[in-house]
């Protein structure tokens, strides 16, 4: 009785080392003032993606991400309008024929080419010199909230998969929303 309440500890914990989480995490963000008085953004996000998300990417599925970056007063309604608000948006899609990954700028139209999925991945999560303000635009008597979100987009997969995207979590791919208050 003793061995096999053993082997079954075992099993639970070799169930629960191998179940991948998919995860996306902000591990640097910096708010910058430019000397011509533009706010600057630099981020790094890391992207995990689970073994459902990589399986679909590796037969042919493309993945498109979305980076939402906001800046509303800090006292706003949630009605009112944003100062600003950028959706940068990138697809992932593996090309089984040539064994590469692409990553494509939905927003610039960018398109890079890589060998592994990590480095495709790590050039997707790097953020660097993006304007979002002018200062002048900016009451310096007001605090602001700057808030960054990223997320798998599951409207953007092909439509046979979304309903069961919708019902299972292993397709809820998100990072936890960075927010900081800034006064200029």
């Amino acid at each position: 009785m003793a061995q096999l309440l053993k082997a079954a500890a075992y099993l639970l914990l070799l169930c629960v080392i191998t179940v991948q989480a998919a995860d996306l995490v902000f591990s640097k963000v910096t708010l910058t003032l430019s000397e011509d008085d533009r706010v600057f953004v630099d981020a790094q996000l890391k992207y995990q993606l689970n073994e459902t998300a990589t399986e679909a990417l590796e037969n042919g599925v493309p993945l498109t991400f979305e980076m939402r970056i906001q800046m509303r007063d800090a006292d706003a309604w949630v009605w009112e309008k944003d100062i600003v608000e950028y959706r940068l948006r990138s697809v992932l899609r593996y090309r089984p024929l040539s064994a590469l990954y692409e990553v494509r700028d939905l927003s610039g139209g960018a398109k890079q080419v890589f060998a592994t999925r990590i480095s495709a991945l790590r050039y997707m999560g790097r953020i660097s010199d993006l304007a979002i303000v002018n200062r002048d635009k900016l009451d310096l008597n007001k605090e602001y909230l700057v808030r960054l979100e990223a997320y798998l987009d599951v409207e953007a997969l092909p439509l046979p998969m979304r309903p069961k995207a919708y019902l299972s979590s292993d397709w809820d791919i998100e990072a936890e929303p960075w927010e900081w208050r800034l006064k200029p």
